[in-house]
């Protein structure tokens, strides 16, 4: 029979061992959880995600009008709309804006037990380089709708991209994660070699 001490000094010293990362798991699963449930209430999603999805929709347009790509077409709020004999109408979704991935990305940032002086900038340009990869896919997702078939569009929509935004996003987290705490550790060498 197993003694209630030997339970008990088992779930403690599990707990010495592993509190940062229990730490880290609790805190970033609440902010998740709240997170997503803000996300999903009317008032914050007409007041927020929709300018968010608008703005994201603009700045696709815009690429996908420049001299560079020529893909003319016309932004109706969170809708692109093809011109010039492109019939193509692409409809851009809470979902497809982005805000899901960087609430996953922030919270982990968050959750991370490292103090913000030494995050906050990379934060900012993990956040800036995961909106810039989910524009990428706003702007290819729109020249593949006008020029290729439907199945095409919806592999790259529904399988292609959402895999690779996963992939991205927490690749630019372990990088920018990496990055801060690499720093740490280098701060707290030179504390060790000043003592």
């Amino acid at each position: 029979m197993i003694d209630q001490k030997d339970n008990t000094s088992r779930f403690k010293s599990f707990h010495r061992k592993y509190r940062p990362e229990i730490k880290f798991v609790l805190i970033f699963s609440i902010l998740l959880g709240v997170s997503f449930k803000l996300v999903y209430n009317k008032t914050v999603a007409d007041s927020v995600i929709l300018p968010i999805t608008i703005a994201e929709t603009y700045v696709a347009s815009l690429v996908l009008n420049s001299p560079i790509l020529k893909h003319p077409n016309r932004q109706k709020g969170n809708v692109l709309i093809g011109t010039k004999g492109n019939p193509f109408r692409m409809e851009v979704r809470n979902n497809c804006n982005g805000v899901y991935e960087s609430i996953v990305f922030l919270a982990a940032f968050i959750a991370i037990q490292i103090p913000w002086r030494r995050k906050i900038g990379w934060v900012a340009i993990g956040f800036l380089l995961f909106h810039m990869v989910n524009e990428m896919r706003l702007i290819s997702l729109f020249i593949i709708g006008s020029g290729y078939s439907h199945e095409t569009f919806v592999f790259f929509h529904e399988t292609f991209w959402q895999y690779a935004l996963v992939i991205v996003t927490l690749g630019i987290f372990l990088f920018c994660a990496h990055q801060v705490s690499k720093h740490q550790v280098i701060d707290a060498n030179k504390l060790e070699e000043s003592t």
